[in-house]
């Protein structure tokens, strides 16, 4: 198995890092980044711990998510590999998702 996180998701953990560097410290930010990457990496022993998630089911592709602190991993197993095709802060609003 090998974890693949897609450009957009890449692209939010340097947005996570520096908005949390701006308004916290950069301490906490390489913190909250490394529990991020630990969950994800934790799909690698256990692929399939993350829960469905039932508002992509009609995607086909047996999307899950996984939840630290107060970010979601929304991740599908295909052959493989362990797609991380989105990673948000929960309290953002569900229109700014990207899928």
């Amino acid at each position: 198995m090998r974890l693949v996180f897609t450009k957009p998701v890449r692209n939010r953990i340097v947005e996570i890092r520096n908005y949390l560097a701006e308004n916290t410290s950069f301490e906490q930010a390489d913190l909250t980044i490394s529990k991020l990457l630990d969950k994800a990496d934790s799909l690698l022993e256990h692929p399939l711990r993350g829960i469905p998630e039932p508002a992509l089911a009609n995607l086909g592709k047996g999307y899950r998510s996984l939840i630290t602190g107060r970010y979601k991993i929304v991740y599908y197993v295909s052959g493989d590999e362990i797609r991380i095709t989105d990673l948000f802060d929960t309290k953002q609003h569900s229109s700014r998702m990207r899928w």
